[in-house]
């Protein structure tokens, strides 16, 4: 598909790419569900055989081979149970956590009009409207920047977003909207639409309100004081239910800061993984961690050369706020598997991508390149268990 002349015919490009992304992230969702959860939507949410469930839930929820389970199974609860009046905080590991990232959930509760039936399959739909906008904005960037909009389907590969379609995690819906905060912020006529956006963000996830703080001081510095006014109100949606978290859970005790900058990251790479010599599976496994760690400590390289060459544009300035985050980050967790770690860090790899594409420099794509490997054997590990129990 060829960038083309006209707006119009550049959105019913980006349109078709769209859906065909957001076809393949359905089939994926279809295979899963009919291979791997017989026959269960819920199983998407993968909630562990061990994990406690309330009776209301528990009736229709499908339990996977796992003990623990993923962190989908708590936005599960939560979307069932968003003002947190049904008791459903008892369940959940880390309700002021969990509550906090209300976008997904609270959306999908808000469509099911309280129905339990209804709202997991809600769920399910609102991130397969999230991979259609995600596509749908990358391939408008991608023809704006006189690329082809067959990009698009580059948002499928973002770890987010990779993950989220598997798991049913919230990032997926904060990938989309890093992309289309970028996009819309590089045109005037559209500048309006950054707002909502700004808005979204961190009521998806935290972390959105690091894309708050690069647009306000993007902003500042460009002495457009109305843009950084605007911008610093967005803020508020979140900060406004954060306090009604703050006052229906105990205090988060989680001990998520560094000790040092970047001490979660390094004790990680110290440490580093013990080399299985079990399985070919799990030697691969091992060797794309480690490639996926090296794509971290280079994204973080790469926002450095921003700062020492200067550039302060809103995506530098996007990728130099996440790398501040992530450097007070102590909680070995968030840096132990790039499951993990693509997840919390995909909007730094979002915008050094989207700096590469504007650029015309690869580098700036190596990162997320890294960490796609590991990515994809998870995929292939439930491609296999899905075709063994179909055929």
């Amino acid at each position: 598909m060829l960038a083309c002349s006209t707006p119009m015919q550049m959105r019913r490009q980006g349109a078709a790419v769209a859906a065909i992304a957001m076809l393949c992230a359905a089939s994926w969702m279809a295979l899963n569900v009919a291979g791997n959860y017989g026959g269960h939507v819920s199983g998407l949410f993968y909630t562990g055989s061990k994990s406690p469930l309330p009776a209301e839930v528990a009736a229709h929820t499908y339990r996977v081979r796992d003990d623990a389970g993923y962190d989908a199974q708590f936005y599960h609860l939560v979307a069932h149970d968003p003002l947190m009046r049904r008791g459903f905080a008892a369940f959940v590991d880390n309700p002021p956590l969990r509550w906090r990232r209300i976008g997904v959930p609270g959306l999908a509760a808000i469509v099911a009009f309280g129905s339990d039936r209804a709202v997991d399959h809600i769920y399910i739909a609102i991130q397969l409207v999230f991979v259609f906008l995600g596509a749908f904005w990358l391939a408008q960037y991608a023809q704006s920047e006189k690329r082809r909009a067959v990009w698009g389907l580059a948002f499928l590969f973002i770890p987010a977003v990779a993950v989220s379609i598997d798991r049913m995690t919230v990032d997926l819906a904060l990938a989309a909207l890093t992309i289309g905060l970028v996009y819309y912020s590089a045109f005037d006529r559209l500048r309006w639409q950054v707002y909502p956006i700004l808005c979204a963000a961190p009521l998806v996830r935290e972390t959105g309100m690091v894309l708050i703080a690069a647009w306000c001081i993007r902003s500042a510095l460009k002495r457009n004081w109305r843009a950084a006014a605007l911008g610093a109100a967005c803020a508020f949606p979140a900060l406004g239910w954060w306090v009604y978290i703050s006052r229906h859970t105990a205090p988060d005790g989680t001990a998520w800061l560094s000790s040092y900058p970047f001490s979660g990251l390094i004790e990680r790479t110290v440490q580093g993984i013990d080399a299985p010599v079990s399985t070919l599976w799990l030697r691969a496994a091992w060797l794309f961690e480690n490639l996926a760690l090296a794509g971290i400590w280079l994204a973080l390289t790469l926002s450095f050369y921003l700062v020492w060459r200067r550039r302060f544009g809103f995506m530098e300035l996007s990728a130099i706020a996440f790398t501040a985050f992530a450097s007070t980050l102590g909680k070995f967790d968030i840096w132990e598997s790039a499951y993990a770690t693509g997840r919390t860090m995909s909007p730094l790899l979002i915008v050094l991508g989207l700096i590469s594409v504007r650029d015309r420099k690869p580098v700036f794509a190596i990162p997320l390149l890294l960490i796609i490997p590991r990515i994809a054997l998870q995929y292939e590990a439930q491609l296999m268990g899905a075709l063994r129990r179909i055929l």
